[in-house]
């Protein structure tokens, strides 16, 4: 994975159509730990530390995270063509590796179809469950949209189309 702010750089240096090849055509950013949450939170004035999953607050934070975590890990995912699939789990064969135990070995997949320009979540069955804005997969593809924010056990990220993130990385640097 790599820091938000090794891809703001890495934004800066490429133009738009080389960043999204170079990025894929989404990524995960995961939240920070909540002791991470509440020091933002009170560095942001807020009155709460916990956030609402709407969709919109899920879009709201991640701009704020943008702008003031730098060390925020994004996991960007390999140019993907048509219809591939992205392994979510504990183990280090997975595509993306979350190492948290409440993630299990073999935990969920992300679809993405290139045509339709949409992304499915299934979990594979895993103890601690799969959410997506704090709700339970209930269906074999649950579809996920952009700044839906997704729980594997107890690791959340946000999902966001690149597009989406280098929007908030351009806004994040002139705010």
């Amino acid at each position: 994975m790599l820091l938000v702010r090794e891809v703001r750089a890495l934004a800066g240096n490429l133009q738009k159509e080389d960043f999204l090849r170079q990025v894929g055509p989404f990524v995960l950013v995961r939240q920070p730990p909540d002791p991470v949450m509440e020091r933002l939170a009170l560095r942001l004035g807020a009155h709460r530390t916990r956030v609402a999953r709407a969709q919109a607050s899920a879009k709201m934070l991640m701009a704020e995270l943008l702008q003031h975590l730098d060390d925020l890990s994004v996991a960007t995912l390999p140019p993907i063509r048509g219809s591939e699939e992205l392994q979510i789990g504990r183990l280090p064969d997975n595509d993306l590796v979350v190492d948290d135990p409440s993630v299990s070995k073999r935990h969920a997949v992300l679809r993405w179809d290139a045509l339709a320009r949409r992304c499915m979540l299934t979990d594979l069955g895993s103890r601690n469950g799969t959410l997506i804005n704090a709700e339970y997969i209930r269906d074999a593809n649950a579809l996920v949209s952009d700044g839906d924010m997704l729980s594997f056990g107890d690791t959340e990220f946000c999902f966001l189309e690149t597009l989406s993130l280098l929007s908030m990385l351009h806004t994040a640097h002139y705010a």
